[in-house]
């Protein structure tokens, strides 16, 4: 009897062990390189609100891709060259204000179609850009977070759902709305470009939230701190047309601009 009560013990204090090892790779970390990865899968959703913002712009809005609807705002504030861009599509009809009327070296009569007075309507498919400024589809990451956390290089686990290590910013590019590193900045930077610091937050779903870097100075180009920021998964509203009042004629439109 006792033999037999020694061999049930045994196997169960096997069973045990087995159980807690079990448990145990449920507690294990994910790779940090693996989350960082997954944390941007939800993009593909195409339903989200976002936010790009450096020292000297900022971009926002939300993607809602199964309506084909979208709203960007890009806010430079960089010196002598403050302009705003709404940009706004609904059910597929784009509409874009643009107001360049504190840009320097431009006129002073410039047309309601760069003063922020009149939406233009982009009635021509193949308008993708005006006064140098892309516009994304809804489907699009617009403010290049994938490429971002793709670009990864050193990554390690500070806490819950936060992270640390280094992004190499040859990888991320211009991005959707040239929010990115430009080619002149990495040219300056050399080869301190290839490991900037970055911290990243996810939330409870591993899904990104926030993802910070700074860049250093190089050259003439001065120190920048950037985050890119999502939230809203799965709950983008569409936005609004805008008022038929507010929107100028098409062809007036683009006459106006190309004659400034």
């Amino acid at each position: 009897m006792n033999t037999t009560m020694r061999a049930v013990a045994a196997v169960l204090m096997a069973a045990a062990f087995a159980l807690a090892a079990c448990g145990g790779d449920d507690d294990v970390a994910a790779d940090p390189f693996d989350a960082l990865d997954n944390s941007v899968i939800a993009l593909l959703d195409g339903n989200y609100t976002f936010k790009h913002a450096t020292t000297y712009q900022v971009v926002e809005g939300s993607a809602l891709a199964s309506g084909n609807s979208m709203r960007v705002k890009l806010d430079s504030g960089v010196e002598g060259q403050q302009f705003t861009s709404d940009y706004v599509v609904v059910g597929g009809e784009r509409f874009v204000l643009l107001d360049f009327s504190q840009v320097e070296n431009l006129t002073s009569n410039l047309p309601e179609v760069l003063t922020g007075k009149k939406w233009v309507p982009l009635t021509d498919p193949a308008v993708t850009e005006l006064g140098g400024i892309p516009f994304p589809t809804p489907g699009d990451d617009v403010v290049g977070a994938t490429a971002a956390v793709r670009a990864v290089t050193d990554a390690r686990e500070t806490g819950e759902h936060t992270y640390a290590g280094t992004v190499d910013l040859t990888q991320i590019g211009p991005g959707v709305l040239k929010v990115g590193p430009t080619a002149e900045l990495l040219v300056q930077l050399g080869d301190a470009a290839a490991a900037v610091p970055f911290t990243a937050t996810l939330d409870a779903e591993g899904r990104l939230l926030t993802f910070l870097y700074d860049v250093p100075a190089a050259g003439s180009v001065p120190a920048n701190h950037v985050e890119l920021s999502l939230s809203g998964y799965g709950a983008a509203q569409a936005p609004a047309k805008p008022d038929p009042a507010a929107v100028a004629d098409y062809a007036e439109a683009m006459k106006a601009i190309q004659e400034q």
